[in-house]
């Protein structure tokens, strides 16, 4: 990692990855050789929950009703 990537990192944190579509029983993405269910299953999970919150909390747009 040069000086200009880890300025970065520590000014904008770590980059997030997109979170890959895996079935329960496929090999695990981070290559530990584990089963997904068993490795990041659970914590992908929490991420989508979160994305998927954090989507629905944001406004809709500006809609303006005739009344």
């Amino acid at each position: 990692m040069n000086l200009t990537a880890g300025l970065k990192r520590l000014m904008l944190g770590p980059e997030e990855r997109e979170i890959p579509a895996l079935n329960r029983n496929d090999r695990c993405w981070c290559n530990s050789g584990k089963k997904y269910k068993a490795c990041h299953m659970a914590e992908d999970d929490r991420k989508r929950s979160a994305q998927r919150a954090a989507a629905a909390s944001q406004p809709a747009g500006n809609l303006k009703r005739g009344f």
